[in-house]
């Protein structure tokens, strides 16, 4: 019976472990400067290690490095950006190569790990906006999540007091109750 138990055990670690696909230095954390504090004073903190992350705004590849603009997230222990309205500022990842402006489209989420550079001013509109800059030693591009559809669940759904014959059931399956009925 123990030797079931341990099987059991090793098989759901094994199968929790290959649900964690992104790197180890994505899912490690790193006590570095949070986004806020590296956009009012960037100067401070340049070549502190960073992880950061977030849904992405922009790419724009150049000729040897892609930058892509971030809209910063609180991160998970794992490292996946927290999918919130709430927002910490923006950043821009330096990563070396070409990334496919399809496949790091606006709306995905990413978490950077690496050193913070620089801080560069750049519009958002009209408004100028001061942008720390991560050289990107890891990045990891998240598969997005899919929409709850509880009609494809439908079949499986299975409520404690739910009844299928309720509206006809037998009137004399309902036991009788002493106080309610009079007997004659």
């Amino acid at each position: 019976m123990r030797c079931r138990n341990l099987c059991l055990w090793v098989i759901v670690a094994a199968g929790l472990a290959a649900c964690t696909t992104a790197p180890k230095a994505i899912r490690t954390p790193v006590a570095g400067p949070s986004v806020p504090a590296a956009v009012q004073n960037a100067d401070q903190y340049i070549g502190e290690q960073v992880r950061w992350g977030g849904t992405i705004v922009e790419v724009e590849n150049r000729r040897t490095e892609t930058w892509i603009q971030v809209v910063a997230r609180r991160l998970t222990r794992s490292g996946r950006p927290v999918d919130t309205t709430a927002t910490t500022g923006r950043f821009l990842a330096n990563v070396p190569g070409f990334l496919e402006p399809e496949e790091y489209r606006r709306g995905r989420e990413i978490t950077v790990v690496g050193t913070l550079i620089q801080s560069t001013t750049r519009n958002i509109g009209t408004y100028p906006y001061q942008f720390p800059v991560v050289r990107a030693d890891e990045h990891y591009l998240w598969e997005p999540i899919p929409e709850y559809d509880p009609q494809l669940h439908w079949p499986y759904f299975w409520d404690p007091f739910y009844d299928p014959w309720w509206p006809y059931r037998p009137y004399y399956y309902f036991p009788r109750h002493p106080h309610t009925h009079r007997h004659r």
